[in-house]
C-alpha cells in the first residue's frame, strides 16, 4: 500500500511540473485588441488564423470527439485520420472486453481456466485490449500536441506576413519557438 501511495505522489507531482509546461493560457488572447487597424490585403481566413487558440476546452472536448483540434486548425485530413484511428482503437478496447466478458461468463465458479484456449484468450484479449488504450492515447497526444503547433505555426506566419510579429512578441511572450519544421515537446524542471 505503501509503495502504490508512493508511486501516485510521484505520477502527481510530475503531471503538475508538465501542466505548467505546456503552452495553453488561461488568458484569452485577442487579436483585436492588439490590432486597431487590419492591414490591407489580409483575408477573412488569415484573420481568423489569428484569432484561433487553444483552451482548456477544446482539449477536454478533443479527448471525447477525436481530431476535434485539428478539426478546427482547419486540418480535415490529419483530423479524419485521427477520428479513424482513435475509433478503431476503441472498438478493439471493446471487443476485448466483450471476448472476456464472454469468457469469464462461461467458465464455471470455481474454476478459473480448465484449458489453455482459455488462457490464451485471456492473454490474447490483454494484449487487443492495452494495444488498443496506448494506440488511443498516442491519437489524443498528437491531436493535442501537433494541433497546438499547427495553429500557433498558421498564427506566426501570419503574423510574420503583415509585420506584426513584434508587436505580438512583446504583448504576450512566445510559448515556444516554432522556427523549426515539426512540433517538439520539451520538459524543464527548476529547483
Amino acid at each position: 500500500m505503501k509503495n502504490i501511495l508512493l508511486v501516485l505522489i510521484f505520477i502527481l507531482s510530475i503531471s503538475n511540473i508538465t501542466l505548467g509546461q505546456v503552452s495553453v493560457s488561461t488568458a484569452k488572447y485577442n487579436a483585436l485588441k492588439e490590432i486597431k487597424k487590419i492591414p490591407e490585403g489580409m483575408t477573412y481566413d488569415e484573420f481568423i488564423k489569428i484569432q484561433r487558440e487553444l483552451d482548456w476546452k477544446k482539449i477536454f472536448v478533443s479527448a471525447i470527439f477525436p481530431g476535434y483540434l485539428h478539426f478546427y486548425a482547419n486540418h480535415k485530413t490529419e483530423a479524419w485520420i485521427i477520428f479513424g484511428v482513435r475509433v478503431v482503437t476503441a472498438g478493439m478496447m471493446g471487443y476485448a472486453m466483450y471476448d472476456q466478458y464472454q469468457l469469464t461468463s462461461d467458465i464455471d465458479a470455481g474454476i478459473i481456466f480448465d484449458s489453455d484456449e482459455e488462457a490464451r484468450r485471456t492473454e490474447r484479449n490483454t494484449v487487443i485490449f492495452s494495444s488498443g488504450l496506448f494506440i488511443n492515447m498516442l491519437a489524443y497526444a498528437f491531436d493535442w500536441a501537433h494541433g497546438d503547433w499547427v495553429i500557433e505555426t498558421e498564427r506566426n506566419k501570419v503574423y510574420f506576413k503583415y509585420g506584426l510579429d513584434n508587436k505580438r512578441r512583446k504583448a504576450l511572450g512566445i510559448s515556444y519557438n516554432t522556427q523549426f519544421g515539426f512540433p517538439a515537446l520539451s520538459f524543464s524542471m527548476k529547483f
